[in-house]
């Protein structure tokens, strides 16, 4: 399956992202995953899930643009950053995807900057 490009933009007024994720099903529980941030969440369904985990992203780059390690965790993960003209990460191209894959979305986001 050919993959969209993951991405990450920030500009001085919002962080847009956008995610390749996995809906993963394991013992009648949903899991959504997406492998270029190792982030998931899950529910009883895929569309809780997929709820929960807009959350977790939300959460996790809040989190970590208000500590000062966004670009940190990125790059430690493989991420590349291209500066101009608008800063932009793109993930590492050998992500690998190990799971049983029962469905996948693309999750657009975008958070504010204060």
């Amino acid at each position: 399956m050919k993959r969209s490009k993951d991405i990450i933009e920030h500009t001085t007024k919002t962080l847009t992202v956008r995610l390749h994720v996995d809906i993963i099903e394991e013992d009648g529980c949903y899991i959504a995953y997406c492998p270029a941030l190792e982030l998931s969440s899950y529910g009883k369904d895929e569309e809780t899930a997929q709820k929960r985990f807009v959350e977790v992203v939300e959460i996790f780059f809040n989190e970590t643009r208000r500590k000062g390690t966004l670009e940190k965790y990125l790059l430690k993960m493989g991420w590349t950053l291209k500066k101009k003209p608008i800063p932009e990460y793109t993930p590492p191209a050998n992500i690998t995807y190990p799971h049983k894959i029962h469905h996948s979305f693309i999750e657009n986001v975008a958070i504010p900057v204060s």
